[in-house]
């Protein structure tokens, strides 16, 4: 009898071990969806956003999108920080495109996140942040964010525009 439960026990397991590792859940981000409005426009001519805290000459953040791409900087007149292939992320208050991932000096931690999004719903959003970022974003207003690796510091919003 033992060998038999071993003999299964070793079965299961192989069966097992031939299963990819599930996905793990991003519960802030309901499934992609098509493009529409604005960020579809952003996208489809590879526009560049500048994003910024009080005035657009003063930019925090260039994004920019090209042929499925979007490229991620934080001064003009240097190379990209980062780019990654363009995904959606919806919430119930904004829809986003941009990317994720995971940053080599933080293996433990989970994916950041770069974005480019539109308000849905009305967002007030306030941090501490040295710099005090206070946000009160209408429906249609675009927006810039940086989300770091949960449990590794605040998300970074910008006012965006597009050019």
């Amino acid at each position: 009898m033992n060998r038999i439960a071993a003999a299964l026990a070793i079965v299961l397991l192989g069966v097992g071990c031939d299963r990819p590792a599930p996905q793990p859940a991003t519960p802030a981000s309901a499934p992609a969806a098509k493009l529409e409005g604005q960020l579809a426009e952003l996208v489809s001519s590879n526009a560049a956003v500048t994003g910024y805290l009080s005035t657009p000459d003063k930019p925090y953040v260039l994004a920019s999108f090209s042929n499925g791409t979007l490229i991620w900087r934080s001064d003009p007149e240097r190379p990209a920080s980062t780019q990654g292939q363009i995904q959606s992320f919806n919430e119930p208050d904004r829809a986003c495109v941009g990317f994720e991932r995971r940053n080599l000096l933080m293996p433990n931690h989970g994916p950041e996140r770069y974005l480019v999004c539109e308000a849905r719903q009305t967002i007030q959003y306030s941090n501490t942040l040295p710099r005090s970022q206070d946000f009160s974003l209408r429906p249609g207003t675009l927006f810039v964010e940086y989300r770091p690796p949960a449990g590794t510091g605040f998300p970074q919003i910008f006012y965006a525009s597009a050019k």
